[in-house]
């Protein structure tokens, strides 16, 4: 599923009208957004604040970096990547992204959104501002 945005919970959009031959009732698709945005916090709570969802995070850099090794052996690589970005108003934002020998060639359109997407985007575009800021404001004490 090809997630868009940012990297905490309603900042992660997933964008499930893209998944070929799938078709989910609202209430279905509202569920499996609010548990891809909040799985982590999910995780959290099942092992009593003893832990996250470290396996899910190695899991997806192992994946990456597989993927970044094969674009710089020359293979065409397309993965979602949070990067600096001109694609919203917010400085930096995770979409599909070009990858080659020298790192990002191009930073893909996002083509278009369903509507409930759009109505999501509308709501985490604001708060991943207020993020991209708050860590920013950190690095720059």
């Amino acid at each position: 599923v090809t997630v868009i945005g940012g990297h905490a919970g309603i900042t992660i959009l997933p964008l499930f009208s893209r998944v070929e031959g799938a078709s989910f009732s609202d209430e279905e698709l509202e569920a499996i957004t609010v548990r891809t945005q909040f799985g982590g916090d999910e995780v959290v709570a099942a092992k009593a604040g003893a832990g996250s969802a470290t396996l899910s995070m190695a899991y997806a850099g192992y994946v990456f970096t597989e993927n970044a090794l094969k674009a710089m052996r020359g293979e065409d690589v397309v993965q979602c990547a949070y990067v600096e970005s001109d694609l919203t108003d917010a400085e930096f934002f995770a979409s599909p992204v070009k990858f080659g020998k020298d790192g990002v060639e191009e930073i893909l359109p996002l083509g278009e959104l369903s509507d409930y997407e759009k109505s999501w985007f509308d709501k985490m575009l604001p708060e991943l501002k207020k993020q991209i800021q708050k860590g920013q404001d950190f690095v720059n004490k």
